[in-house]
């Protein structure tokens, strides 16, 4: 079994952190500290919306982001609590402890274990491939609207107002923010506007300085030392984190849930399908916040460990303390922007925040609100990646739906939702393109090539080509038969289906096509197939279809370019001629059903003849002649004949070329130049052909069955036969290509007859 862990290789992990030390540590230590000072409060109230103490989304935002961070594969990645997730689990939890008389935590600690169980089996059986089927229009949507989203909800932060109601969505967040303007507070709104400032333009000045960080210590002091952070100030009193939930300088994480060894059965039960949703939604929440920071910085993920990484922080998480998290926007975005390089920024910001936890409680707690809210609302608006907003909108019609859905659920549905609606309008849209088999017909041109033209366009004719790309599985099978007639006419005769860019054919596309098969034969038609590939083949044996067709109107892909299809055309225009023949001139071209294929059938008049007296010098000027005029240039024989007009023997090229190199010395002939090649050759021009034909032919005559001709060929070894008369004078020949012609013809008797097994 392959390993789960395919790029983690231990060999090298001196050299790599002897690099690391030098080129990232500076710029992950501030990055992960510029994440921890926005998710410290962030955390605290995920944990409060989960119904749970804030000091549990503080142990979430350290256990299961280092956890995930150490065996994921993103490089920006910052697991913890999020919204969505935090929503669901108050959905999930709120009721049961007194459904069942356990508590709230142990509940939740449960949940939490079954979660990362269901994602680390995901990652385990190497399930990551599944994400590319959420087109990128969904990650591009959710992006753009969750960053709107938490721009909207921030500007109650930013303004220092308190909303009267919960609000349900984001028009409901706009109305009733514009309801408390009058009550907001404007050194909040100073504050923060500084802070957002000093986010946009300090790296301006240099990359290296850390905007946010430096923002929020400007504005904390500020709050401090002038006394905005007091209860004097009354209603002009900035809100800081102490306000939230103060932080207490304690790290007792480990619990060992009490519910896991043995876990009650209902409980389980009840909780294993939320679980499930739960498990799902974070592992979709992660994987396209991933990708979409994977999408700026270039990374390429690894999807199988991302599942891991995930199921592994919550499954170890569940043991310290933690609910389940997932990939957070806010914190990933930001552990970008402020210049994350490795996935060691997510371990710092865990080691920051335990640290904050433990040193700086007393001084975390005076950070306003209003300064995470303006650095919230700088990093929303980067989030809204306008130029590949306008790439994907400028893209097929399939893409702007999805991203027009995506963008718009984000905004009325809970986040969970948005992304189900995405990843459903990406799955729908792709099944109805790829439910419909794209047809065209090919044209033969008059310089051997093809045109191609679109279906149901080409103009009438005896040999109808129908060209099929797509998947052929059962929803885009369904009528295919029926459209496929629509490019008959009353002049077809042939129909040649080309399949070699069919995939995913299945029972249903076999039973389709045999039902083509038997309307075609119903009206006296023929279906040949080309371009079939080696799975198609062994799919047409099982289910018969081959046999059914039989196997003279198949032609398999060969590596030459429409080989295969010129192949069936010659078919088809040899069953064209046939039906022509029996039709119009059935006495004198082919044997009727009932008779046998004579060699009157197939013969050639253009026999040439020559008398045995002449000399090789004679032969010679013929033959090249011969050659000059033939547009084929082919070589004929030349049937020698004596003085009395009776077939002699055959000259062909070969006996030329074989007597005028009897005088040429193996030994000297690398030697030789053109002078004494031609001297060599000149002196056999005086022998007789007589002597160097081949002499007691068997001929045929022009009753003579097909069955005699070939085997007159196969035992006498000849190439051409010649065909006399009663008194042995040559009258005609039959070259191999008669031969050919007639014994197509002898199969196109019994063309359903079932041919012998391999």
């Amino acid at each position: 079994m392959p390993s789960p862990f395919p790029n983690l290789s231990f060999s090298d992990i001196g050299p790599r952190l002897h690099r690391y030390r030098k080129s990232e540590l500076r710029a992950d230590a501030v990055s992960g500290l510029t994440v921890a000072v926005m998710g410290v409060p962030q955390a605290m109230a995920y944990a409060l919306i989960a119904g749970l103490p804030p000091v549990w989304g503080l142990y979430t935002a350290m256990v299961t982001c280092v956890v995930s961070a150490l065996l994921g594969s993103s490089s920006h990645l910052v697991t913890g609590p999020t919204n969505a997730i935090c929503m669901v689990i108050l959905s999930l939890t709120a009721h049961l402890p007194e459904k069942y008389g356990y508590g709230l935590l142990e509940i939740v600690l449960l949940l939490t274990f079954l979660t990362g169980f269901i994602q680390l089996s995901f990652g385990l059986l190497r399930l990551g491939g599944i994400i590319r089927y959420v087109s990128h229009s969904v990650v591009v949507g959710f992006t753009a609207g969750a960053g709107i989203l938490i721009a909207a909800n921030q500007i109650q932060n930013l303004l220092g107002i308190q909303l009267h109601e919960r609000p349900e969505h984001f028009f409901q967040v706009l109305s009733y923010t514009a309801q408390a303007l009058p009550e907001a507070n404007y050194l909040a709104l100073i504050l923060g506007v500084a802070t957002a400032l000093c986010v946009i333009f300090l790296p301006l000045l240099n990359p290296r300085i850390p905007g946010a960080l430096i923002g929020i210590l400007i504005s904390g002091s500020l709050a401090y030392f002038l006394g905005w952070h007091l209860p004097e100030m009354g209603a002009g009193k900035i809100e800081i984190v102490k306000d939230i939930e103060p932080i207490s300088a304690s790290l007792n994480l480990f619990h060992f849930p009490q519910l896991i060894a043995p876990p009650p059965f209902e409980l389980t039960r009840e909780l294993g399908i939320g679980a499930a949703a739960l498990a799902i939604l974070g592992l979709i929440e992660a994987a396209s916040i991933a990708r979409a920071i994977a999408a700026q910085s270039g990374q390429r993920l690894d999807f199988n460990r991302e599942f891991i990484g995930q199921g592994a922080g919550n499954l170890v998480g569940s043991f310290f303390s933690s609910f389940a998290g997932s990939g957070s926007f806010t914190r990933t975005a930001v552990c970008y922007k402020s210049g994350g390089k490795t996935r060691m920024a997510a371990i710092f910001s865990a080691f920051w925040t335990g640290a904050t936890i433990l040193l700086f409680a007393p001084i975390a707690n005076y950070i306003p609100k209003a300064s995470l809210a303006g650095i919230l609302i700088v990093i929303a608006y980067t989030m809204v990646d306008k130029r590949r907003l306008l790439i994907t909108w400028r893209s097929s019609k399939h893409s702007k739906i999805v991203l027009f859905g995506t963008l718009v659920s984000t905004l009325i549905l809970p986040l969970e939702y948005a992304v189900f609606v995405g990843v459903f309008l990406s799955i729908a849209l792709l099944l109805r393109v790829t439910g419909q088999i794209d047809l065209t017909q090919f044209v033969p041109r008059a310089d051997s090539g093809f045109d191609e033209v679109p279906f149901n366009r080409a103009p009438p004719s005896e040999v109808v080509i129908v060209n099929m790309e797509g998947d052929l599985y059962f929803a885009a099978a369904e009528d295919l038969d029926y459209e496929l007639l629509e490019c008959i006419t009353p002049k077809t005769r042939v129909v040649i289906l080309r399949m070699k860019r069919l995939r995913a054919v299945g029972s249903t596309a076999m039973a389709i096509l045999e039902r083509f098969d038997e309307i075609l034969k119903s009206r006296n038609l023929q279906l040949v197939v080309c371009g079939i590939e080696e799975g198609l083949k062994q799919i047409m044996t099982g289910s018969g279809l081959r046999r059914l067709i039989g196997e003279q109107n198949l032609f398999y892909a060969d590596n030459k370019l429409f080989q295969s299809m010129e192949l069936a055309l010659a078919r088809a225009w040899s069953i064209v001629e046939m039906e022509r023949r029996r039709d119009n001139m059935p006495s004198q071209a082919v044997a009727s059903p009932d008779s046998n294929i004579i060699a009157s059938n197939i013969l050639s008049k253009r026999a040439l003849k020559f008398g045995n007296q002449h000399q090789i010098r004679e032969a010679v000027w013929l033959l090249s002649e011969m050659l000059k005029q033939s547009k084929s240039k082919a070589s004929q024989p030349l049937f020698l004949q004596n003085t009395e007009g009776k077939l002699d023997s055959e000259l062909t090229l070969w006996n030329v070329l074989h007597s005028l190199s009897k005088k040429i010395d193996s030994k000297t002939a690398d030697a030789m130049d053109d002078d004494a090649l031609g001297k060599a050759v000149r002196m056999r021009f005086s022998e007789q052909i007589d002597a160097t034909a081949r002499a007691n032919l068997s001929s045929a005559r022009t009753d003579t069955s097909l069955e005699s001709l070939l085997q007159l060929s196969r035992d006498e070894a000849m190439q051409t036969i010649p065909v006399c008369d009663d008194e042995d004078r040559l009258i005609a020949m039959i070259s191999p290509i008669g031969l050919i012609v007639g014994l197509g013809a002898a199969l196109n008797f019994n063309p359903e007859e079932e041919l012998p097994k391999a």
